[in-house]
Formats: structure tokens, C-alpha cells, sequence
């Protein structure tokens, strides 16, 4: 199995891995610090997000100039372009030890009246703790950007996954012991350093990485200066879009609402990340595919082959989560918090189409065309803000929720399926048809798990598990037999065949 599809499997466990901690650790770790200092570390990593945003896109940009110079054969503007990332990425972590110096000391002023001492005086411990790995994460991205354009997927992922279970499980033996806040954020940003560094000295000492200072060209680097900007402002818009409507709903309607449609919005966040986890591994591919020149055909057809396999996943979780997440909701945090179902399944219908085309995302920034993409981004964050805000007042977090759908529709697409085929070349009637083939054959089992919830209430986990087991079992079958193709078949049943093989061996 060769690393993208190695790569891409390992991605899904993660994700796995880091569901059932978001379900089962989280409240664990709730119960064992207290909700004063669950809260702080939260206000912590709130604050560390925005210093995050400082990244300003270098990674990615990284990932696209290293791959472009491996498929150049251009060894020594590989070594000038570590060197230079190095040197940014340094500069970096300076402005962000500022930034963080700062807020230490203002957040406390601004929070007083809502913080006991005790929670301020921890707040001066914890957030200087995470500021360190945020510090040191800065310079050591240029060697995790390098793993990706080498396509080391195998390896960034292994350790990726091992690190995730170590940490894990030692922050659960610190909890059990009695350890508290200090404990478990020093834990997480050792284990955070630890990965970063093992990527560091593989590249170093197996891909015998160099870095070269100075003699920098200048035309390329306001080239990367203009590829970095957008991502960078593509970044800002995303995480505002992805804020705005807790922050409309905190002003307009109060904490409770902004409770309930953090739980709606919690499944779209791993909704999406089925789509990421096996689009992100194609950049390098598709930077190699734009340099070679003619490009449309072979990218259309990677464009489809991707979207097929993304849309497989994803219209069995939207299936599943249309028939099954009320159930799901009510059995895991209660009746009061039914309106989270509603909220999750309004911005996650529109966003499937977004989601199984993802891949186009990489396309654009390999032909350095990601700029129409940012300015469409920045225009339905404002008419997500203008469109939710009287939705929100009528009808709480769900009319904000309505909001972002209709948002997404306009901007996400009707404008980037008109830009993919007209800007970028793309046939979109294949995915298309594609598309509704896979939302033909999960409709009529979403109605069947209704018709039978009618008969047989879901009132246990188990009887929930029985449901999910039917529910995916009966996609499977459905799939196999009315829509997969040759290319499908083959790469399923050679999962399967690798998986036995390793069993008897």
C-alpha cells in the first residue's frame, strides 16, 4: 500500500481516536479537575488559538514550494526555502512571545471581576506552559511541512497516532492519582514538543534535510509573500466563520443557546475532518500535476476519483447522523439539549457539497489562484453575520444555524462549483452524478431506520449500537452493489487482504 492510501487510513483512526476522547475523556477530565479549572485550561487554549493564527499560512505555503522544487529537481532552492521558512518561523516565535507576554498580563486585568484570585493566579502558571509549545512549535513546522511534501505520510502519521495514546493515557494515570490542572497541561505540551522533535530529527538525520541563509531570491519571496497572504487571511475568515455564531448568540441570547449549539456544531467538526484527513494528503501530487503542464484532465479525474471516496463516508455519516443523532443526543447529554440535533443537521446538509470536493482546495492553491477563494470567504462571513443576527433573534441557534447554511449555499456552492469549472478547468458532471447516486441509495435506509424507530423505541446504548451496526451494514451492501466502481472495489478489498495478511503473519 503506498503512502497517500496508508496515510489517509492512519488520518481516520486518528480521528477515531480523537472522537471517543472527545465523548469519553472530556468529561472524565470534567469530573476529576472541577469545572472552575476546566474552564480556565479552556480560556487558556482560547487565547493560544489566536496567537496560532500568526502561523499566517507558512506551512502550507511550504509544503507547495518544497513540492514544486522536487519535481524541478532544484536541490539548492529546496535548502534556500528551509532556510528561509526557518528564519520566518523564528521571527515568529519572537512576536509571539510578545503577544504572549502581553496578554498575560491584560487578560488578568480584564477578567478580575469574573475570576476568583486563585483562578488568576493559575492562569498566570498555565497559559505561560502552553505559550512554550506554541514558541517552539513555530520554528519546528518547517520539518512536519517538509514530511508532507516528501509524502512521508506513513511515518507523520504513525507517530502522530502513537503520541496521541501516550498522551492519553498518561494524562488518565495523572487524573486517577489526583493531579490536577498543572499536571495535564504539562503533559500535553511534552507530548506535543516530543512529536515535533522526532519529525525533526527524521528529516534531519533519514531525509538529510539542509538549510541554506540567505541568497534568497527576491521575486520569489514576494511570491510567497502574496501565496502565504491569502492563505493566511483564508485562515482568519475561517476561524471568525466558524465563531461568529457563538458570538452572535452569547450577545443576543444568552450562554445557554451558545451551550446547545456548541453541541450541534461538535459533530460538523468531525464531519469535516472525514473530508481533511484524506484530501490533505494530495497537495504534493497536485503541485507535480500543475507543473507538468497540462493538468485539467488528470486533475478533473483525481478531482472525481477523491470526491467519490470522501462522499462514500460522509453520506453514510449524514445518513447515519439524519436517522440517528436525535437518539444519539438524547442518550448522551439529555432531552434539553434537543435543538443541538437540528443544528448540526442544518449546517452539515449544505456542507457535503463543500466537504467531497475539498480536494479543489489543494488544486487552487497549486495553480496560486487561492486568493477568488479567500475574497468568496470573506464575503459570506458578512452575509453569514448579516443573514444570521435576525434569524437569531426569531429563532435562537437555530435560525443562527440557518444562517450559516444559506451562507454556505451562496458562497460555498454556487460560487466554487462556478469557479472550479470555468476558472480551474473541472468536469463537475461526474461528481454531480456521483453525488446523487450515493444520496438515492442512503435515503430510502434513512427512512427505513425511521419507519422501524416508530415500532422499536431507542431507549439504551445497545439498542443504539444495534441501530448504527444495521444502518451501515445495509449502506455497505447498497453501495457494493449499485455504485461502486472497479477502482473502489479493488482498493477495499486490498484493505482487507493487507489487514488478513498481517493477522496470519
Amino acid at each position: 500500500m503506498d503512502q497517500k492510501k496508508t496515510g489517509v487510513l492512519l488520518s481516520y483512526i486518528i480521528m477515531g481516536v480523537n472522537i471517543l476522547a472527545g465523548l469519553f475523556f472530556s468529561p472524565f477530565m470534567l469530573q476529576r479537575i472541577g469545572d472552575s479549572q476546566y474552564g480556565l485550561y479552556s480560556v487558556s487554549v482560547s487565547l493560544i488559538s489566536f496567537i496560532a493564527l500568526l502561523d499566517f499560512g507558512l506551512g502550507q505555503t511550504l509544503v507547495r514550494y518544497i513540492s514544486k522544487a522536487r519535481v524541478l529537481n532544484r536541490s539548492d532552492e529546496e535548502a534556500k526555502l528551509n532556510g528561509l521558512f526557518l528564519a520566518l518561523y523564528s521571527g515568529i516565535a519572537v512576536l509571539a512571545t510578545l503577544i504572549g507576554v502581553v496578554l498575560l498580563f491584560v487578560y488578568p486585568l480584564i477578567s478580575k471581576n469574573a475570576m476568583t484570585s486563585e483562578e488568576l493566579s493559575l492562569f498566570r502558571t498555565v497559559f505561560p506552559i502552553l505559550m512554550i509549545n506554541t514558541i517552539i512549535s513555530f520554528p519546528l513546522c518547517v520539518f512536519t511541512a517538509t514530511i508532507t511534501a516528501y509524502e512521508r505520510f506513513v511515518f507523520l502519521k504513525s507517530i502522530n497516532l502513537i503520541m496521541i495514546i501516550v498522551k492519553y493515557l498518561t494524562l488518565i494515570l495523572l487524573l486517577i492519582k489526583g493531579k490536577k490542572l498543572i499536571a495535564v497541561t504539562v503533559t500535553i505540551v511534552a507530548v506535543s514538543v516530543g512529536m515535533q522533535l522526532i519529525y525533526a530529527i527524521y528529516c534531519i538525520r533519514k531525509q538529510k534535510v539542509r538549510f541554506q541563509f540567505g541568497g534568497w531570491d527576491r521575486k520569489l519571496m514576494k511570491e510567497i509573500s502574496w501565496f502565504s497572504f491569502f492563505i493566511f487571511l483564508n485562515l482568519v475568515i475561517d476561524f471568525l466563520y466558524s465563531n461568529t455564531d457563538k458570538l452572535i448568540l452569547g450577545s443576543i441570547c444568552g450562554t445557554v443557546a451558545v451551550t446547545i449549539y456548541s453541541f450541534g456544531i461538535y459533530f460538523q467538526t468531525y464531519f469535516q475532518e472525514l473530508s481533511v484527513s484524506m484530501s490533505s494528503v494530495f497537495m504534493p501530487k497536485i503541485v507535480g500535476m500543475v507543473e507538468k503542464g497540462d493538468y485539467r484532465q488528470e486533475v478533473s479525474s483525481l478531482f472525481n476519483r477523491v470526491g467519490r471516496l470522501q462522499m462514500l463516508l460522509l453520506v453514510l455519516a449524514l445518513g447515519g447522523y439524519s436517522s440517528l443523532g436525535s437518539d444519539f443526543i438524547r442518550l448522551w447529554i439529555g432531552d434539553q439539549y434537543s435543538d443541538a440535533y437540528y443544528i448540526g443537521l442544518i449546517i452539515m446538509l449544505p456542507a457535503i457539497v463543500p466537504l467531497t470536493q475539498n480536494i479543489g482546495i489543494s488544486v487552487v492553491r497549486a495553480l496560486n489562484i487561492h486568493k477568488y477563494r479567500s475574497y468568496m470567504y470573506l464575503a459570506i462571513a458578512v452575509i453569514n453575520v448579516v443573514i444570521s443576527i435576525p434569524l437569531a433573534l426569531l429563532y435562537g441557534g437555530i435560525g443562527a444555524a440557518i444562517g450559516t447554511g444559506i451562507a454556505c449555499c451562496i458562497g460555498q456552492i454556487l460560487f466554487m462549483n462556478w469557479f472550479y469549472k470555468i476558472k480551474v478547468g473541472i468536469d463537475l458532471k461526474q461528481y454531480w452524478r456521483s453525488l446523487l447516486s450515493f444520496v438515492l441509495i442512503s435515503a430510502p435506509i434513512v427512512g427505513l431506520v425511521f419507519a422501524t424507530k416508530m415500532v422499536i423505541s431507542i431507549d439504551s446504548w445497545l439498542l443504539f449500537a444495534a441501530f448504527v451496526v444495521g444502518y451501515t451494514v445495509l449502506y455497505g451492501i447498497m453501495y457494493w452493489r449499485f455504485i461502486a466502481d472497479g477502482y473502489e472495489k479493488g482498493l477495499i478489498t486490498g484493505l482487507f487482504k493487507k489487514a488478513f495478511r498481517k493477522k496470519a503473519h
